[in-house]
């Protein structure tokens, strides 16, 4: 009996050892996601041209972004429901649904998570009073970390809408 434990201990503390050690090699990713995933509160700013006119909001309240990590490296982006204030304008409240943006990859060149994603996603947008869902005609999504921080600059068009909005985020991770 004696003889089965000190195998079985022996055996034990070959798994744990061999467990620890790590490879160093050039194969490395230099893409670290799993240290960005995660739930990032702030306020986002929604900015478009129309008329004319150069209009630059922030949303009314802070909101959460959500960032995934994908199995590949790449990550996926739920922007949330937000609504901006457009009253002074005599727009109204634009309040745009929430929509994801999944399988963004990093590009070196932008030292960021870059996706050209146009007519491959539609969100729920009011405006005027009216909800329609609108295809993303047009959509070029850039995150960037730094530390516990994120922006995201998220450049998109709603359908056949005239103009093209940015909608920059900079949030914290909770």
């Amino acid at each position: 009996m004696k003889k089965l434990l000190s195998l079985m201990l022996l055996l034990m503390a070959a798994v744990m050892t061999t467990a620890t050690f790590t490879s160093c090699g050039d194969d490395d990713d230099d893409n670290k996601t799993a240290s960005v995933a995660g739930t990032y509160t702030g306020k986002d700013m929604l900015s478009f041209s129309v008329m004319g006119m150069d209009l630059k909001q922030p949303n009314t309240a802070d909101v959460n972004y959500v960032i995934n990590q994908n199995d590949d490296g790449s990550i996926s982006v739920v922007i949330p429901e937000e609504t901006f204030d457009f009253t002074a304008q005599k727009m109204g409240n634009i309040l745009q649904g929430s929509f994801s943006v999944t399988n963004i990859p990093y590009d070196k060149t932008k030292n960021a998570y870059y996706l050209d994603y146009s007519n491959n996603a539609s969100a729920d947008v009011f405006v005027y009073g009216a909800k329609k869902n609108y295809t993303i005609t047009k959509g070029e999504i850039t995150v960037s970390f730094s530390g516990n921080k994120v922006t995201v600059v998220n450049v998109h068009k709603f359908g056949n809408m005239p103009m093209e909005m940015t909608g920059t985020f900079v949030g914290t991770r909770k």
